[in-house]
């Protein structure tokens, strides 16, 4: 049985298209906006409910608080499979710019392409998202404080994120690896579920550790390590690790993972892309993920040990995939979109280097044994009649954007 259920009907897209009439005449007051996701005025168009999140400066090792929007009424019958739903995003998650302007906190519309997935799909429904955010937001901010995958619990995740990576960094090769780095690491915290990881916190600390976003592990010292077990069930699949990086972080620290006691692979706190990760948003910080190699099936030992200059180094996470998720019922399911069409022929040149990006990222999650869909939407609507700006699709644009979303949802049986 497919997860989509025919919502998007010739009348539904008709009434889109008679709203749009509307936006038109709120753009004429409102003025041109500039950067993706922009509210006019936080308070009238998006509610006064916004977090505050700090994500600058010295490491911040405290929680971090966000504004999510959930169904407040009992939610629909929830597709096979799934018992909840969470999109993550930019302000095209948020809905920006469907009309009416209902949404709450940083949620502009009730009308976007993520509340008529949620419909669509039923269940518990959170859509996490902010206008201007890039992908080193979205998984510093929204993925790793809320996300808890967990086997057999029927959890999908929704993620489109890079529309703002596009246009406010570009596409030189600093700032696809931001992207695609602080991406890989959101999807793979959200692939994979708690039993295949180790989080920071419980591994076995050589030397002065603390806490660090409430399940890490982050030092200063020199010489420091954290030590860990992991069981590679499958050949050929790699360890994946989520530690943090910051952009001129001068009290910056490097680390060495070893495998059985061969050293791997380095890491470095300080961002090495080429290109700050500088979001527009003003994050200075973020999680990337980086993959060792374990070698045969079996039981192998791990040390990330921190250099000899010392500096601040930290680890949240290391895990691998045992299973091959996507035949597994009730594992976390992540699906992932394209990034959208644009009304400039020149941003849509930079967005098809990293939709080009993105194949490649996906395929090789996949076969990592991991529960991860491609959503085919990088043409979901018509760029000259369905956008409400250059960025933004109007009414009728969020609904084929939803309905490409619900038709690239696997079968569950």
């Amino acid at each position: 049985m497919r997860y989509g259920r025919g919502r998007w009907s010739a009348q539904g897209l008709s009434n889109g298209l008679l709203r749009l009439i509307v936006v038109v005449a709120v753009w004429s007051l409102a003025g041109a906006i500039s950067g993706c996701g922009t509210k006019v005025n936080p308070l009238v168009l998006g509610g006064s409910t916004e977090s505050t999140t700090p994500t600058s400066g010295t490491p911040s090792t405290t929680t971090t608080t966000t504004t999510t929007t959930t169904t407040t009424t009992p939610p629909p019958a929830a597709a096979p499979g799934v018992a909840e739903v969470t999109n993550f995003g930019d302000s095209i998650t948020c809905g920006y710019y469907a009309l009416p302007n209902d949404g709450a906190g940083y949620m502009y519309s009730n009308e976007g392409y993520a509340t008529l997935l949620d419909a669509e799909v039923g269940g518990v429904a959170k859509n996490l998202c902010r206008g201007g955010d890039m992908a080193a937001d979205m998984a510093r901010l929204w993925v790793y404080p809320n996300a808890e995958p967990v086997l057999g619990q029927g959890q999908l995740y929704t993620v489109l994120i890079g529309t703002n990576d596009a246009h406010f960094c570009g596409g030189g090769a600093g700032c696809l690896a931001n992207w695609s780095q602080a991406l890989t690491a959101s999807l793979t915290w959200l692939a994979l579920p708690v039993t295949d990881k180790i989080l920071g916190s419980a591994m076995t600390a050589q030397g002065v550790w603390a806490r660090d976003m409430e399940f890490g592990e982050s030092t200063t010292q020199a010489g420091a390590s954290l030590g860990f077990t992991v069981t590679q069930a499958v050949a050929g699949r790699a360890l994946h690790i989520g530690y943090r990086v910051f952009d001129a972080l001068v009290s910056g620290g490097s680390a060495t993972v070893s495998v059985d006691g061969v050293p791997v692979a380095m890491l470095s706190a300080n961002v090495a892309t080429g290109h700050a990760i500088a979001t527009q948003n003003g994050g200075t910080d973020t999680v990337f993920s980086a993959n060792v190699p374990l070698g045969a099936v079996g039981e192998h030992s791990v040390t990330i040990t921190t250099g000899t200059g010392g500096g601040f180094f930290s680890v949240l996470w290391a895990g691998v995939s045992s299973q091959s998720y996507s035949g597994v019922s009730g594992a976390p399911m992540v699906l992932v979109g394209q990034l959208t069409p644009t009304g400039s022929s020149d941003l849509n040149r930079v967005v098809g280097l990293y939709n080009t990006a993105l194949t490649p990222l996906i395929a090789e999650l996949v076969a990592e044994g991991m529960n991860v869909v491609v959503a085919p939407t990088s043409q979901a609507f018509n760029p000259a009649t369905e956008m409400a700006d250059m960025l933004h699709p109007n009414n009728a644009g969020h609904a084929k954007l939803a309905a490409v979303f619900a038709a690239a949802l696997p079968d569950v049986n």
